[in-house]
């Protein structure tokens, strides 16, 4: 199912909290959509998942408009839709399976149907046998993993995922962001992810949205925005993103040598994080680098290195090992000064 938005918007008195969004999200993909608290993220979920109804712009999935259905065409659009939260949204008086059998008793379905789907989706998110559960006994990722069953109980085409790791912690994190990847498989859905988490987009999405005050200042491929980010936005976002020490607490951060920022940031993608570009660049210019901060994640299939430097020597030295670190590949971002 393709997602398309052309020109929403959406204000609350004078808070334009989405403004102008156009986007093409592909069908049987995950697709991220990122921004910071207050950038529009929760609003343009509501509009995209029909929770909403935009002041302009419209909404199609596939080739139909649906931001305008009447209200019976609505609620049967609705139940071919998966929303899954950061808290959950759990009935804490229904055990396990009696939350995931809920959607299906709303749409009428009989009970053996309702008892022979609950227990393919304990199975799915593995939690078989805990169907007797109370909520209450559960961790929060069990938690999760049964308010993903609740999603995916009537089969939906489109699942949004608003924060849904946010509640979690990291290792919890990666193992629910690895079951939605195989169900997104496994389903052939659309998965569109909402988040302020750039960690979740580099594990789990294919393409992003960055998301600034209502709109959007970037869009693409999550290797290509990775590798060569275009917004200061989303520059800042990769700045306190860095590193693949998965045992490590702090994994997801760029190891630093000196407090003082450097002048160039340099990014490299695939074979060139493995090559001693910067030492040969020093052997055959001059110039000399001093590396503050650096590190190596992978997105997707792809590892993309970042370093913070400063260039050391005369301004044509410089100019010169800027030249030959483009010429090998090395995007170099200059800080503003």
């Amino acid at each position: 199912m393709q997602i398309t938005l052309d020109n929403l918007k959406r204000s609350y008195g004078n808070l334009h909290a989405v403004n102008g969004v156009s986007l093409a999200i592909p069908s049987n993909t995950i697709y991220g959509i990122i921004g910071r608290s207050g950038a529009g993220k929760s609003t343009l979920v509501r509009l995209i998942s029909l929770l909403e109804s935009p002041d302009a712009g419209e909404v199609y999935y596939d080739d139909l408009r649906v931001d305008n259905l009447s209200k019976a065409e609505l609620i049967t659009r609705r139940r071919r839709i998966g929303m899954i939260f950061q808290n959950f949204n759990l009935f804490s008086s229904r055990n396990a399976a009696e939350n995931i059998a809920y959607p299906m008793e709303i749409t009428g379905m009989t009970r053996s149907e309702i008892d022979t789907r609950v227990e393919e989706l304990l199975t799915l998110v593995d939690l078989e046998g805990r169907g007797t559960a109370p909520i209450s006994t559960l961790s929060g990722g069990q938690k999760q993993r049964v308010a993903i069953a609740r999603a995916l109980a009537c089969k939906p085409d489109i699942l949004f995922c608003d924060e849904a790791t946010s509640a979690l912690d990291p290792q919890t994190t990666h193992s629910i962001l690895a079951l939605l990847k195989e169900i997104q498989k496994k389903m052939a859905l659309t998965v569109v992810m909402i988040t302020h988490q750039m960690e979740v987009v580099r594990d789990a999405c294919e393409q992003v949205a960055v998301l600034n005050d209502g709109m959007v200042v970037e869009q693409g491929y999550v290797t290509e925005i990775f590798s060569n980010p275009q917004s200061e936005v989303t520059k800042d976002f990769l700045s306190h993103l860095v590193g693949v020490d998965e045992a490590s607490s702090n994994s997801d951060k760029m190891v630093h040598w000196s407090t003082k920022k450097g002048a160039y940031t340099l990014r490299f993608r695939g074979g060139t994080t493995d090559q001693p570009i910067l030492s040969r660049i020093s052997r055959d210019v001059g110039a000399e680098f001093n590396i503050r901060a650096g590190g190596v994640q992978k997105v997707g299939d792809v590892e993309i290195g970042t370093m913070v430097v400063d260039i050391s020597g005369d301004e044509d030295m410089q100019r010169k090992a800027i030249q030959a670190l483009r010429e090998q590949g090395v995007l170099v971002e200059e800080e503003n000064k």
